[in-house]
């Protein structure tokens, strides 16, 4: 974990609370205007605990300008939990911290196998599984393996500074939220492998102009790829087994031009593969090529298998099978 000066804490805390002023003071919307009363409006929000003043009107708004009025107000919802955490604290208000919060109320934070210092009065740098930069910006964020569980909250795209996000081997479900998928743009490697997320994989990922490594194998994802993945031109590997994919395998992806590894089996594509892709020559292609009527004819791949009623890999230089692919 970062060990961060007090000092910079300091700074940063000042930063964030002289922004959120400057959006009480220049308002650029209409919005800004209706809720630069919001604190008269929801003295009660956290059922006087506290009672919410007009030094809370700041916080008010960019919450629900960010999260949405409906959400912070749900006396049931994780947002509304982290807020009244946040605004009980005598620290600062802190978007990066409330949106710690709402991943802790989110995903039953009490119920994880590891929460060390978490919802404690201790720098956010300080809590299990966060790695901060200098200036006490998230920039890692690896909760796999602690029992994780619920949906993947979508203020997760507010952390705009994160590089590395691992979710694996949880209990998630859902779909990856849209938000998540726009706002990450420093994002460098998605691991929300083994868990139990659905839906497709939506062009929008291609706002993640910087990812290197993606995982989403062992999940219940549908849908084909979509071509617009080409445009992810730092890409080096996609592991993407063992979900519910179909359709044929589309060409463009021979066009990222880093792609060295490329693991598609256990799905349900069809067709051939790409004569494109064969020629880049990757590190290890995967895809369900093996038995007497193989799903994916590939004449390039590393590894070919085979699902029901008889699930197996093969190496195609040795022969010899695979027990798993990593």
């Amino acid at each position: 974990m970062s060990k961060i000066q007090p000092k910079i804490h300091q700074f940063t805390a000042l930063l964030q609370v002289l922004l959120l002023v400057g959006v009480s003071l220049f308002p650029s919307s209409s919005f800004a205007s209706a809720a630069s009363m919001a604190y008269e409006k929801n003295r009660n929000l956290c059922a006087g605990q506290p009672i919410i003043t007009r030094k809370h009107e700041a916080a008010l708004q960019w919450m629900f300008r960010n999260v949405g009025e409906s959400q912070i107000q749900g006396t049931k919802t994780p947002q509304h939990e982290a807020a009244c955490w946040m605004l009980r604290s005598k620290k600062s208000f802190s978007p990066q911290r409330f949106v710690m919060g709402v991943i802790y109320y989110a995903t039953k934070g009490m119920q994880w196998d590891v929460s060390s210092n978490w919802m404690t009065t201790k720098h956010e740098c300080n809590w299990y599984g966060v790695e901060c930069s200098m200036f006490g910006t998230v920039v890692n964020l690896d909760l796999g393996y602690i029992k994780v569980d619920g949906l993947v909250p979508r203020e997760i795209g507010l952390l705009s500074g994160l590089k590395d996000l691992d979710l694996h081997g949880n209990e998630l479900q859902g779909v990856i939220p849209h938000r998540l998928l726009v706002g990450l743009k420093n994002l460098e490697y998605f691991r929300i492998q083994m868990n139990g997320m659905f839906g497709a994989i939506h062009k929008e990922i291609t706002n993640m102009k910087n990812l290197k490594e993606l995982y989403l194998y062992g999940n219940y994802i549908s849908g084909t790829i979509p071509t617009e993945i080409s445009k992810l031109k730092k890409l080096e590997r996609i592991d993407i087994y063992a979900n519910q994919l179909g359709g044929t395998i589309p060409k463009e992806l021979a066009n990222l031009p880093k792609l060295r590894y490329l693991d598609l089996h256990d799905n349900n594509f069809v067709g051939t593969m790409p004569k494109e892709i064969c020629e880049k020559k990757l590190d290890m292609l995967v895809a369900d090529c093996h038995g007497p009527n193989p799903e994916v004819k590939c004449d390039c791949c590393h590894i070919c298998c085979q699902g029901l009623p008889e699930m197996i890999c093969v190496d195609q230089k040795t022969g010899l099978l695979v027990d798993y692919v990593i």
